[in-house]
């Protein structure tokens, strides 16, 4: 009887212990990543994200040039829309608040 379990006998050969050994290495790869890396519910990382929020609820959004030409944009926007459909930026004014009081 031969022996046909060795490597140099078997079919696959050397192929297959390259290829379960390349497997092997990338499964403890991610392992390693997996365990490595603290989950953002862990109290250490609280503690992280507690502070950088604290930086960007301080910091304004926008600078108030910004600010005033949005605001101006938007003064703009509604006048054109209230010429369009021929209503005073009063009437505008009240049917956008109206709206905006549905959650339209």
């Amino acid at each position: 009887m031969s022996d046909q379990t060795s490597p140099e006998k078997s079919p696959w050969g050397w192929k297959a212990l390259i290829l379960f050994t390349i497997g092997g290495i990338l499964f403890l790869g991610f392992f390693y990543l997996a365990v490595s890396n603290e989950p953002d519910y862990m109290p250490s990382q609280k503690a992280k994200e507690n502070t950088q929020q604290h930086a960007f609820k301080n910091a304004p959004a926008m600078s108030q040039e910004a600010l005033d030409k949005a605001q101006a944009d938007k003064a703009e926007r509604e006048a054109m829309s209230a010429d369009m459909h021929n209503m005073s930026a009063d009437e505008h004014a009240q049917m956008s608040d109206a709206s905006s009081a549905h959650g339209h």
